[in-house]
């Protein structure tokens, strides 16, 4: 396909999708001519493919001609991302636009700077779709998974080049400085990404989208400076000045201490969005009346206090005392282990308005280890790291598992085996799971594969919550989550 008509189609998806104005056609066509190598161009009709299609292919033009040297051929996405971002507004005019609709009405600013991320392949929608996605009935409610194929896996010459690269340059994927940022080896480009400002606590902020979306409309709200995840007061002052902003969104923040903390600790940042949790259809029932907020115990596997109130600041002094008491709580025999040296107990908080209340859940986390639990003694146990080994963040803790990639080709091994193809047996990348198959395969009855496989692996996921835990749902666990409940009075 030659690059005249390429590019035509490039700036015709963009007028139809209003990510381009007429009036800057003429210069961006020169821009893209002189990125491109080219002399001229000419306009002709063009019958207009997917975004990521028409990328790929003014990608592969770019590395045939020597505008994409060889080295680049592992950082495509920060190609495509660089070339679209000759045709998006520059900041100050997404920012005013944003706010313009925001006047108007919240959703109506999200939802133009949520269905702009996908026009510009931000958000990696086809890459999304591929995820797999069930859902699992347990005991305390319907939890959902996905198996998570969006995110690439790296390509081993990267990661060799990766060992090349030195940069302090963003500080973390999550600094605004990533806005715009092209990108190296190593370090995905945010060319096509467009953050907001807004202020939480009187303090700098930004608002913009996950490209890698778990859920409708992922968010990640973070703080201007490059500051570590911390859990106090002002966190409950935030979360609800974001609802403020925001209303038909939840937020939520990862605990700050590692293990129970998930993946990013260095930076101080949310994640919201417009998705219902399996956590909120949970069982709740009224403990106390304190204050004008209402105290409530989940029945989940992640120790839950949920309170609610129409009184702001008399809920954010509430949650602040629960997190005080939890700070200082500790219970040996149930292995809730704390101490003044090492705190151990943090509190991951979700927060989400119901019409006109203001609601927390307060998950009671605790990263102690033990030698025979390195990883965590509520962290998810060793008979359970074939599914899940990684940290049990945010959204896992609210009943959405996010698992690895290998689990769609590994489940497919385990689905031919189960049929009766003994030889899969050998493969090295069942050997984890073996343990797991031979419990399975008693119960396996000819049965879909596919459907079989994915609800074992629900009641999987379902022990990961419960070891994540810190009282159990047996009686002794729940007994002592009843004496903590009682501190709270």
């Amino acid at each position: 396909m030659k690059i005249n008509y390429l590019l035509n189609e490039l700036l015709t998806y963009c007028l139809e999708k209003g990510i381009l104005e007429e009036v800057d056609y003429l210069y961006t066509v020169n821009t893209l001519i002189e990125f491109f190598n080219q002399k001229e161009f000419s306009k002709e009709k063009v019958k207009v493919r997917e975004l990521d299609l028409i990328l790929d292919d003014l990608a592969l033009y770019a590395f045939n001609n020597g505008i994409l040297k060889e080295n680049d051929v592992v950082s495509l996405d920060n190609f495509k991302a660089k070339t679209i971002d000759f045709l998006i507004d520059r900041p100050k005019e997404v920012i005013r636009k944003f706010y313009k609709y925001y006047q108007e009405k919240p959703s109506k600013a999200t939802e133009y700077l949520y269905q702009l991320s996908k026009d510009v392949n931000y958000i990696q929608t086809k890459r999304i779709n591929q995820n797999l996605k069930w859902q699992h009935q347990t005991e305390y409610g319907n939890i959902h998974l996905t198996i998570n194929l969006s995110k690439p896996e790296k390509d081993p010459r990267l990661i060799a080049l990766q060992k090349q690269q030195k940069s302090g340059y963003p500080k973390c994927q999550l600094c605004p400085e990533n806005e715009g940022y092209r990108g190296h080896i190593g370090y995905d480009g945010r060319s096509n990404m467009r953050i907001i400002p807004i202020k939480l606590n009187n303090e700098e902020w930004f608002f913009q989208y996950s490209p890698y979306s778990y859920f409708d409309e992922h968010s990640i709200v973070l703080n201007k400076e490059h500051i570590p995840m911390i859990i106090n007061r002002e966190t409950f002052v935030k979360l609800l000045d974001f609802l403020d902003y925001f209303p038909e969104y939840f937020i939520g923040s990862n605990a700050g201490l590692p293990i129970v903390g998930g993946s990013i600790l260095n930076h101080e940042h949310y994640q919201s969005g417009k998705y219902r949790f399996p956590i909120e259809e949970a069982e709740a029932k009224l403990f106390a009346s304190i204050d004008d907020v209402e105290v409530y115990s989940v029945k989940w596997p992640l120790s839950t206090v949920r309170i609610k109130s129409k009184n702001r600041e008399n809920l954010i002094a509430f949650a602040d005392k629960i997190l005080h008491i939890w700070r200082k709580y500790e219970n040996k025999d149930l292995l809730i282990v704390n101490n003044e040296d090492e705190i151990h107990n943090t509190i991951t908080p979700i927060s989400r308005k119901e019409a006109e209340f203001y609601v927390f859940d307060l998950i009671l986390r605790n990263n102690y280890t033990t030698d025979e639990l390195p990883d965590g003694v509520f962290h998810p146990h060793p008979s359970l790291h074939h599914i899940k080994k990684e940290n049990i963040g945010l959204i896992e803790a609210m009943g959405l598992g996010i698992l690895p990639a290998r689990l769609k080709t590994e489940f497919e091994l385990i689905g031919k085996y189960l049929q009766g193809d003994s030889k899969i047996a050998e493969d090295e990348r069942i050997k984890k799971h073996w343990h797991w198959v031979e419990k399975i395969q008693i119960k396996y009855l000819g049965a879909n594969t596919e459907s079989f496989i994915l609800e074992e692996a629900g009641k999987v996921f379902s022990e990961v919550l419960k070891d994540a835990g810190v009282f159990k749902m047996d009686e002794k666990g729940q007994m002592a989550f009843q004496e903590f409940l009682n501190l709270l009075i």
